[in-house]
């Protein structure tokens, strides 16, 4: 009988543990990741209702993310983040457009598609959302001029990136 007190003060300790880590904030970044690509997707969806989402970009985590770095963003003499260079050497002959372009070649033959990043640094998922529908650093990579309505389906990868103690949220979109 002792046994059974005991373990399920144990669980009991265990799920009040598991439910105050995630009420603080502290989610994984894979967690944080999800929240934010929802979130996004949630923008498009109340414009677009009857669009079909689909989660994650897998070049975005190997080719992107590796390679990303603060240098692509063009900053104001106070340091603050104004846009993305699309035209950031990134190896000889290469330009951040281009790179992108290979990087996420899979989807050439979508309407649109769209890298995104922002310092995310201490941004809740929410804030993180709110900072992407208010015009965060973009880079068109593949376009087609079509209307917005014929696109019935949407992909949003999300991931972070911390470097030198900054994260950074960066995001593809890609609409077909």
């Amino acid at each position: 009988m002792k046994l059974k007190k005991l373990l399920a003060l144990a669980l009991a300790g265990v799920l009040m543990l598991a439910l105050l880590t995630g009420c603080s904030g502290g989610a994984s970044g894979t967690e944080e990741d999800r929240l934010v690509a929802v979130g996004v997707a949630d923008i498009f969806k109340r414009i677009y209702p009857n669009t079909e989402v689909s989660y994650g970009v897998p070049a975005l985590t190997r080719t992107i993310r590796p390679a990303f770095t603060p240098d692509w963003f063009q900053k104001d003499g106070e340091g603050n983040i104004i846009y993305l260079k699309s035209d950031f050497p990134i190896d000889a002959g290469q330009t951040l457009e281009g790179f992108l372009q290979d990087s996420l070649k899979a989807y050439e033959q979508s309407n649109f598609v769209s890298f995104v990043a922002f310092d995310s640094t201490g941004m809740s998922a929410l804030q993180q959302v709110e900072r992407f529908s208010s015009g965060a650093p973009v880079v068109g990579v593949y376009y087609k001029d079509v209307s917005p309505t014929v696109n019935t389906k949407l992909r949003v990868g999300v991931c972070h990136k911390t470097v030198e103690g900054r994260e950074y949220c960066l995001v593809v979109i890609v609409r077909a």
